[in-house]
């Protein structure tokens, strides 16, 4: 008998497969964009920084955009392929981020290229970082307040419901009392009689 895998562990089988090859691009963008901005300066020195920091770099980032972009969605019971999907994007908005703040810190502000590839890191992770928490207290929000008005509408249904009951209920013992009238049109008399 084949055993059926679980979405999540589905999804967590998927990333497992894209993290590797998620180290290794990173590992390679962030080595080859360090090398052309470092090497006018430094020379053939410009591959000693760069390589370390590469690697440093697209571990860390790595693991940031596999743990963010696994952890984001998929506890909000959206399709499979948006977590599936959403390392990548995380992985790219963060190297990008990365990226425009070594070339501020680099270029326009002069800093050193140690502590402008170090600020531009901490900087571009800390933002992504950041969006993303907003963006998950956005989904959190709004998946609350359509539970909210789904709850609502349920309790005015259910409260039309019952008044709908109530007003049938009350029609038919009404029908009653004026059927009783029309049998015992005068019940004093019909006391009377008795005695």
């Amino acid at each position: 008998m084949a055993a059926y895998a679980s979405p999540n562990q589905v999804t967590t089988d998927i990333i497992q497969q894209d993290v590797p090859i998620l180290v290794m691009d990173s590992m390679f963008a962030y080595f080859c964009f360090l090398e052309q901005l470092l090497v006018s300066d430094l020379g053939p020195h410009a591959l000693a920084v760069s390589l370390p920091f590469a690697c440093v770099l697209g571990l860390l980032a790595s693991m940031i955009a596999s743990t963010m972009g696994n952890s984001s969605f998929s506890s909000y019971g959206f399709a499979i392929s948006v977590s599936q999907s959403y390392i990548w994007p995380y992985a790219s908005f963060q190297f990008a981020l990365v990226i425009l703040f070594a070339h501020v810190f680099y270029s326009v502000l002069g800093v050193s290229p140690v502590f402008s590839i170090l600020l531009s890191s901490f900087t571009g992770f800390g933002i992504s970082i950041s969006m993303n928490s907003l963006l998950i207290e956005y989904l959190r929000w709004r998946a609350r307040r359509t539970l909210r008005s789904v709850r609502l509408n349920q309790s005015q249904q259910q409260n039309e419901a019952r008044n709908l009951a109530r007003v049938e209920d009350g029609d038919d013992t009404r029908q009653q009392d004026l059927e009783n009238q029309i049998q015992d049109p005068n019940p004093l008399q019909h006391g009377q009689n008795h005695s």
